[in-house]
């Protein structure tokens, strides 16, 4: 397909120019009320290797966290963020299979805050942009894409096709927010095979660190993150966040995970999550050699 040669060509000299360096993407598909239509028969998928492919060249693995350095990618790959956002635009959504558009609305969802986050080049204020659980801000349901002839938001396809289209809570793990207190962005695309499993791993890694979710004595622990999906990932009920809460705890764990106690959250760290370029002192240079530890295209 012409846009993915090209994108492949626009990623390499961004590798070479700014990074030294050569990777691959990918990106894939999902179903919503909004988008209810599928085929259980296609085995089509959409092309992830451009995502892939910004994601090795644009983010540095840190903590266990996926950092992507915002100003290299403000200032070198505007272009094929906007190629690749035009290309996911006119995917035929209801030629996939129910798995292929999970994939492809998690990976366009968060594409669309990447590229919208790159676009800012300097966020400031990145609390406002999210908003609150209550009321997401203007960056959130600014329409950012049009599929199938529909404008889209970030929140119209978190709410209208994510969690109206699947009862899957694990879904909450796969959101990438931008800020600390969230999941990490996924180092890889999500696909129709491995998407249940990644969002389960990613679930995995979310609860296991101590500020997300804690069982200690009597007392459960939780993010406050939570709180932000309690409405569309467990339907208000606190009881649906506890069993899925539980299905990440011990076995010692889980009963008092279930038991009907207070829940304690912790604050959501908002602080917003970016790589600096001009931060690191380990030889890194716009024009290739060394690199940070686990940095770009590792």
């Amino acid at each position: 397909m012409p846009l993915i040669r090209q994108s492949h060509r626009l990623l390499a000299a961004i590798a070479v120019s700014t990074l030294g360096i050569t990777a691959s993407l990918s990106a894939h598909a999902e179903n919503s009320a909004l988008f209810a239509s599928y085929n259980d028969e296609s085995t089509r998928s959409v092309d992830t290797s451009p995502y892939q492919e910004f994601l090795s060249v644009m983010s540095v693995a840190e903590n266990g966290r996926t950092l992507i350095a915002y100003d290299v990618a403000h200032a070198q790959a505007l272009p094929f963020l906007s190629e690749y956002a035009a290309y996911l635009a006119g995917i035929p959504v209801e030629q996939l299979n129910r798995d292929e558009q999970l994939a492809y609305w998690l990976n366009t969802r968060n594409f669309l805050l990447i590229q919208g986050l790159a676009e800012d080049g300097r966020v400031r204020g990145f609390k406002k942009k999210r908003g609150t659980p209550d009321a997401p801000g203007a960056f959130w349901t600014e329409k950012r894409i049009t599929v199938s002839g529909t404008p889209l938001s970030l929140q119209d396809i978190e709410q209208n096709i994510l969690f109206a289209g699947w009862d899957d809570p694990n879904i909450v793990f796969g959101l990438y927010q931008g800020m600390r207190g969230g999941p990490a962005l996924p180092r890889k695309p999500f696909t129709g095979q491995n998407v249940h499993a990644e969002l389960a791993e990613a679930g995995r890694r979310f609860t296991s660190h101590s500020r997300n979710f804690r069982v200690r004595g009597d007392t459960v622990r939780v993010s406050s993150y939570f709180d932000w999906y309690l409405p569309l990932a467990y339907k208000g009920d606190e009881a649906a966040l506890r069993s899925h809460l539980a299905s990440f705890a011990t076995q010692e764990q889980q009963n008092t995970v279930l038991a009907d106690s207070q829940i304690d959250r912790r604050n959501l760290s908002t602080d917003f999550e970016r790589y600096r370029t001009r931060q690191t002192n380990s030889g890194f240079s716009s024009t290739g050699g060394s690199r940070p530890a686990g940095g770009y295209g590792s």
